[in-house]
């Protein structure tokens, strides 16, 4: 019943322990325990205008990120480029109503802080918005994500109500909802889940629908889901006419009268503009099976590892069992349990300051109940590394690597024939590519790269700011070569790049492929202040990177050619060119 291949489980089950970190979910709770929903907000790292907090006064930041569509293929962040409307529920609107929106962040790579604003309703696209029911972002109606996707009153399709998997033998053999959902699940074919949904198909059911049963999109789309919000769109905005695209010239098309529902298979093949493309779409991952009862299902997860709220609506039995920590400074586990030495821990490399209370521009963002539960030690121990026919150990602390397998003469020798061109191995070419130098790592050092990297990701500059406080290595590269000055959009620039430059982070690093943090700045179109800054940081717009391309050479050959770029980047622009010789 899974409908998921293991290797998207694998990329899900990753997603669901960085994502929506264990604090920002405790201290989302705390505050809306203490009845303080802006402190909820700021903890779940969303702005919500006045307007928007008038109608989404219970809007709960760390239940929305976690149902929030991702960007997948190998990357935990938001999905980009998307438009949501947050529905209260019961909601229904006129043409004429002030609608919540949610804008989705701009880039997968950049800052996932959200915004909550509001919009005219007439203004919008209802072939470029989602809309996000109130279960999935309200508080109060979070348990009705059970009934969303088909469950019963006390269960959740294919499980019982405390979790446990249902024997393949009882699935779909009731008459409540949830075995419903089951056999909608267990369905031969694609038409014959519709059907048993509860839509009505234009099309003979017993024939393979639309044409081939095979189709990527339709086999993870749960016909229960979907028909909740095709229902929901209807009610709420009526717009009793919608689809459902799952490639670019072949959809569903859902027609609503009443409680019926009409679903048609229809293409628009060789007509590109054609009128059903306005229609009102329906986003395929908000109309998901729920991935968390996969991952339960495939013992990638436990349900105590999901989201409270999340756990208490699939498995209303398991309320009472304690929360695993998921993703968070406190919780490591996988990247620990690689890690950890056999013994007595290999202490890092230099000399690390012992973990000091955040000050300056992070400590009121530090304040709270929560406060106390700072950043603990990533990941201590040893990394073993094949080296000269033997196998040698490096020691590794939030970021920095000891080789203390080899004398202070051995590692002079080795760093000067680098310098001279020659050819290193070993713990030394361990080294070499830790510091952003091309080649390959071992699997824990990546593990524990790839596990600071998410923590900042998805903690923000505050958890960037504590790692740094904790010792971690400011001049950590990721698998790109990229260090946080390359990658300073992601986090409030204002207050990091200071932080980074007393660090002695050098403003004209070069990644893997020669880009400097201001050449990613200008290709990408970063904030005009940001780019600002790395100029006055005493940023080269001369550099080339590997293909003998410089910001100068991309502003004439590019960027001059363009009319409509923001008036706040050609400003940064203008700048950049005046400050450059």
């Amino acid at each position: 019943m899974s409908g998921h291949d293991p290797l998207a489980l694998a990329e899900w089950q990753r997603i669901r322990h960085y994502a929506v970190p264990q604090r920002m979910i405790a201290e989302c709770a705390a505050a809306r325990q203490r009845g303080d929903q802006r402190a909820a907000w700021a903890a779940g790292r969303i702005d919500v205008s006045e307007a928007a907090a008038a109608l989404v006064p219970h809007l709960a930041p760390d239940l929305l990120r976690w149902h929030l569509p991702r960007a997948l293929g190998g990357h935990t962040t938001l999905a980009v480029d998307r438009t949501y409307v947050l529905v209260p529920a019961g909601a229904v609107f006129d043409p004429e109503a002030v609608v919540p929106v949610l804008e989705a962040v701009p880039s997968m790579f950049g800052s996932q802080r959200l915004s909550v604003g509001t919009a005219d309703w007439a203004q919008l696209d209802p072939s470029e918005v989602s809309l996000l029911p109130a279960h999935l972002w309200d508080a109060r109606h979070a348990d009705e994500l059970r009934a969303a996707i088909g469950g019963s009153a006390d269960r959740a399709p294919g499980f019982t109500a405390a979790g446990e998997q249902l024997p393949v033998e009882m699935l779909g053999t009731g008459d409540d909802p949830a075995a419903r959902a089951e056999r909608v699940r267990l369905s031969p074919t694609i038409a014959g889940a519709f059907a048993e949904a509860g839509f009505v198909l234009g099309d003979d059911p017993s024939v393979l629908w639309p044409g081939y049963d095979d189709d990527a999109t339709l086999r993870t789309v749960d016909p229960i889901r979907l028909i909740g919000q095709v229902r929901l769109l209807a009610r709420g905005f009526g717009l009793t006419t919608s689809v459902l695209w799952t490639a670019y010239s072949q959809f569903l098309q859902f027609d609503v009268d009443g409680d019926y529902v009409l679903v048609t298979w229809q293409s628009v093949a060789g007509r590109y503009s054609a009128a059903e493309r306005k229609l009102p779409r329906l986003d395929p991952e908000l109309a998901r099976y729920q991935v968390d009862l996969d991952l339960v299902r495939g013992a990638r997860i436990t349900p105590a590892g999901l989201h409270p709220m999340v756990r208490e609506a699939l498995f209303p039995g398991a309320s009472g069992l304690p929360t695993e920590p998921a993703a968070g400074l406190a919780s490591q586990a996988p990247v620990s349990a690689g890690l950890a030495p056999a013994t007595a821990p290999v202490p890092p490399a230099g000399p690390v300051p012992a973990p000091a209370a955040s000050s300056g521009p992070t400590a009121a963002a530090d304040s709270g109940p929560m406060a106390a539960a700072g950043p603990a030690p990533a990941a201590v121990g040893h990394v073993r590394v094949r080296c000269r026919g033997h196998w040698h150990e490096v020691g590794v602390r939030l970021g920095r690597l000891d080789l203390h397998g080899h004398t202070d003469a051995e590692r002079q020798r080795e760093r000067a024939m680098s310098a001279f061109g020659g050819t290193v191995s070993g713990c030394f070419a361990a080294e070499q590519t830790w510091h952003g130098a091309p080649g390959r790592l071992p699997r824990r050092l990546r593990a524990h790269r790839e596990d600071l990297w998410q923590l900042m990701i998805h903690g923000g500059t505050r958890t960037v700011f504590e790692l740094l406080d904790a010792g971690m290595n400011p001049h950590l590269r990721d698998s790109r070569g990229r260090t946080l000055m390359h990658r300073a959009r992601a986090f409030d620039h204002v207050r990091l790049l200071p932080r980074l430059i007393a660090e002695g982070l050098d403003v004209n690093a070069r990644d893997k492929e020669g880009s400097t943090p201001l050449y990613l700045a200008v290709i990408h179109r970063w904030p005009a202040d940001l780019i600002i800054a790395l100029i006055d940081a005493g940023a080269d717009p001369h550099l080339p990177n590997q293909y003998d391309m410089s910001v100068l050479d991309h502003c004439e050959d590019y960027l001059d050619y363009l009319e409509d770029l923001d008036p706040d980047f050609e400003s940064a622009i203008a700048y950049l060119r005046k400050r450059s010789p």
